[in-house]
């Protein structure tokens, strides 16, 4: 930034960033907010900041420490395919008969 007079500038280059009210109003997660993360890199580390302060981003809410995926897996996983897997059980069974049928040709029967 150029200065016009060639003096000084009386800036505090301390002072934190100047966030618009209506950027800082805007609602989590909706449109408008996703198009100023993804096209502001200042936004992105603006609303990053302010989660971390809240701590609700990767916080003390969800008592996940960021450091173990086995806190992230369900107690209890269903293994039961029920009828599903039955129906694709008797349909790949037809599948590798009628591929040996077409390798070993029709059996002749005199």
């Amino acid at each position: 930034m150029a200065l016009v007079s060639g003096g000084r500038s009386t800036l505090n280059p301390n002072a934190p960033l100047y966030i618009p009210a209506a950027f800082r109003q805007v609602e989590d997660f909706s449109p408008e907010w996703w198009q100023l993360v993804t096209t502001f890199t200042w936004y992105h580390d603006f609303w990053l900041s302010q989660q971390q302060e809240d701590g609700t981003y990767y916080g003390e809410e969800d008592e996940f420490d960021g450091n173990d995926v086995v806190d992230l897996l369900p107690d209890s996983f269903d293994l039961d395919g029920g009828e599903d897997l039955a129906v694709l059980d008797a349909q790949l069974e037809d599948f590798i008969q009628s591929y040996e049928t077409k390798e070993t040709g029709p059996k002749v029967t005199a």
